[in-house]
């Protein structure tokens, strides 16, 4: 990942402040030029990024009409009639794949398993019912952000669900692709856009951090396991994992205080 500094050097002027310069005379407007170099080093991360966020989420992603993250919160920000309409369809989408997944879990529950001749102290599927009571609370929540998002694009007077921070948040939507990084970068025009990819990035600065502390504590567990074969090789592995998540979480802070600093700008 290149330096903020190098990635200045090598990037020309904006278009906009080059035509607007003569030969030989100080830049009139650096605080324009600041801005296009600002936004040339946040597209630099946003690939990297953005693959290391959607790694283990294509299966996650499905065509049922639920958003993305930087979708969700980018509708909440604008507030619109339509945006709310957006949001209603949303998490009516949402709802579905919770009840999907509530009744997947009760079949995994009730379903048999095992050598019927040989009772077992706990069910295999035992562990399947909470997951399916936590996906039928999930599905109630969501169609309650529904209704909520529907009323206000009416206009109608309405409540305020308990768990609309969360879901407002982003909570059950998917993470953005590779290019709707991209795309939602090389779009950012206002403090709502900027706004969005912040937050974005600072839940991958939170993931990436995370999932760094998890390798260094598998690591530990593996050089102290005592076993000989493969042990240390399997150590170095998550030490070296470790490190790529903690550039990642660095890179995403960095990026993150980027289109802060770009939202207050804007």
């Amino acid at each position: 990942m290149p330096s903020q500094r190098s990635s200045t050097a090598r990037h020309p002027r904006s278009s906009f402040v080059s035509n607007h310069l003569s030969d030989g005379q100080p830049d009139p407007n650096p605080f324009l030029r600041k801005v296009d170099v600002m936004k040339r080093i946040s597209r630099l991360l946003i690939v990297t990024l953005a693959v290391i966020a959607t790694a283990g989420t294509a299966a996650a992603q499905t065509s049922s009409g639920v958003l993305n993250i930087l979708d969700v919160q980018r509708l909440v920000a604008a507030g619109t009639p339509a945006a709310h309409a957006a949001l209603g369809k949303h998490f009516m989408a949402l709802a579905d794949t919770y009840a999907t997944d509530a009744a997947r879990f009760r079949g995994l529950a009730t379903a048999p398993a095992g050598n019927p001749n040989h009772t077992m102290a706990v069910r295999p599927g035992a562990r399947r019912l909470p997951q399916a009571e936590a996906a039928a609370q999930l599905e109630e929540s969501a169609r309650a952000m529904a209704a909520y998002h529907q009323l206000l694009s009416l206009g109608a007077p309405t409540f305020v669900p308990a768990d609309r921070a969360l879901f407002d948040g982003g909570l059950g939507a998917t993470l953005p692709t590779v290019a709707e990084v991209e795309t939602a970068a090389a779009a950012a025009r206002g403090d709502v856009d900027h706004r969005a990819l912040a937050e974005y990035f600072l839940i991958v600065e939170a993931r990436e951090t995370a999932a760094a502390n998890t390798h260094v504590r598998q690591a530990r567990l593996l050089r102290v396991s005592g076993q000989r074969s493969g042990a240390d090789i399997a150590a170095l592995h998550c030490d070296r994992l470790a490190r790529l998540s903690r550039a990642a979480a660095k890179d995403a802070s960095t990026s993150a205080t980027m289109h802060r600093q770009l939202a207050n700008i804007g």
